[in-house]
């Protein structure tokens, strides 16, 4: 059987477009489209609701908030029942006709198919930002480089099962399953234009995601407060060496001067406010994760098993 998990966040416009698309393509064949209502403040419930109430293939959870993408899709990996999981946004840019294709790519031996746009549509700035990401997270997490990849992808419950092991709070499940290794296939796909709407992923979000990669998967954030604590170190003895000197050879010490106080006061400071920044990140996080809160709530459940 074949799992279709889509999150779902003020998709009112598309989800019953997508719902008959994904029943097409995965005819007569068994599967099962498990849509996760991330609290959408339009009335993507109330649509998902009647889909289900249709078609048994068709299931929902609803959660009790937003709690964002990555619990919503959390939820949705948790109830999947399929040998065969497939992950795809609801906003039709994903193609549910393509889905075929990824599942017989998955069959040649391999645990992860993901999918390439064949012709990317973003602006200059978001490629160049994307693939900018991707390789400084390759290099420092010694994982293989994926450029361009979108969300749609297909899976082995091999790997899904490996995936539920990991249970942090704060998931992205987009650089985990990349830093997780596994034999992967690219494939490219055709991606059509969002049905309404722009993309949720603004440079802002972009730029907390590629944080958060950083901070979650790496050591880097506190090993560069170390080098910089190292360097001002090192600067402040060459100093002191040079007024030293100064004053051995020719009795007098350097210039004093109240820019050059205010200069070092300030660059000390600010790099301290950074270090005591970075050690709170990962203190934050660890905060999280001792509290062990779940990462969403369900509300409700339909054609699901309670």
């Amino acid at each position: 059987m074949i799992s279709v998990v889509i999150p779902v966040y003020n998709n009112a416009s598309s989800v019953e477009e997508l719902a008959r698309r994904i029943d097409v393509a995965l005819q007569p064949g068994p599967y099962e489209a498990i849509f996760v209502d991330d609290g959408s403040s339009d009335d993507s419930l109330a649509r998902l609701k009647r889909i289900a109430g249709a078609n048994p293939g068709a299931k929902v959870i609803s959660l009790a908030r937003n709690f964002g993408q990555h619990p919503a899709i959390s939820a949705g990996f948790e109830h999947a029942k399929g040998d065969v999981v497939i992950l795809m946004d609801a906003d039709l840019q994903d193609r549910p006709e393509d889905i075929p294709l990824l599942v017989g790519r998955l069959r040649d031996d391999v645990d992860i198919v993901y999918t390439r746009k064949a012709q990317p549509e973003e602006e200059l700035s978001v490629r160049i930002s994307s693939a900018v990401y991707h390789y400084v997270f390759s290099r420092i997490t010694r994982s293989p480089r994926f450029e361009e990849i979108g969300t749609f992808r297909a899976f082995s419950r091999k790997f899904l099962a490996a995936l539920l092991e990991y249970r942090e709070r704060n998931v992205l499940y987009g650089p985990l399953m990349v830093y997780m290794g596994f034999k992967s296939a690219i494939v490219e796909v055709t991606r059509e234009r969002r049905s309404s709407g722009g993309s949720g992923y603004t440079f802002s979000k972009r730029l907390a995601l590629a944080i958060n990669s950083l901070i979650s998967y790496t050591d880097i954030p506190h090993r560069l407060s170390i080098y910089i604590g190292l360097a001002l170190f090192a600067g402040s003895v060459l100093y002191g060496g040079a007024v030293l000197v100064q004053y051995l050879m020719y009795g007098r010490a350097l210039p004093a001067g109240v820019t050059l106080i205010l200069l070092m006061l300030t660059l000390m400071l600010g790099s301290l406010m950074i270090s005591l920044g970075i050690i709170g990140s990962y203190v934050f996080r660890v905060y999280q994760e001792v509290l062990q809160r779940p990462r969403y709530l369900i509300a409700e459940k339909i054609n699901l098993a309670e």
